[in-house]
């Protein structure tokens, strides 16, 4: 979940392109998401891959972060491109993140310098995850109790109904 979308409950193309740059990290690394099973701090897939990303692009080496059921089976330049588009799609900063035409260009053409917006990778803007984390369970405890009711609604919406029919 993109970090304004986390504190605000708004979706933007930002916030979507944050969500892409999720999809590819699943796609790179083979890991889900959110695993509760990882260690503490590295459920997110986000914030697991985040200090690896650099090093990958950096070094030209990605063991740490491709899937290992690849078995290094990958054209080395695109794998290393994915992970310069996640890297640029899962930056903090909103307003430092690529637009989807900027990422289609850079699929299409190769070009990093469409992707970089005066930025390196890691220098996105100071964040903090205990902060990020507190939104987020802020806004889960908002949605479910939304959930809550409107099954409550719902439900009372059908036993009226059905009073109405006993009553016709």
């Amino acid at each position: 979940m993109a970090p304004e979308y986390a504190s605000s409950g708004k979706l933007t193309e930002k916030s979507d392109v944050y969500s892409f740059g999720v999809v590819l990290l699943e796609l790179i690394t083979g890991r889900k998401p959110v695993d509760t099973s990882q260690p503490v701090g590295e459920e997110s897939v986000v914030e697991w891959a985040r200090p690896l990303l650099g090093d990958a692009l950096e070094k030209e080496e990605f063991d740490q972060l491709a899937d290992p059921r690849l078995e290094k089976n990958y054209v080395d330049s695109e794998m290393f491109r994915m992970i310069e588009v996640a890297a640029a799609c899962v930056r903090h900063s909103a307003a430092k993140r690529p637009g989807m035409g900027q990422i289609m260009r850079a699929f299409d053409s190769m070009l990093m310098s469409d992707l970089t917006n005066g930025m390196k990778v890691g220098e996105s803007a100071i964040y903090n995850s205990a902060e990020q984390s507190a939104q987020i369970r802020l806004f889960r405890r908002m949605a479910f109790a939304s959930q809550d009711l409107n099954s409550y609604f719902s439900s009372q919406s059908t036993h009226y109904s059905r009073k109405l029919v006993e009553h016709v």
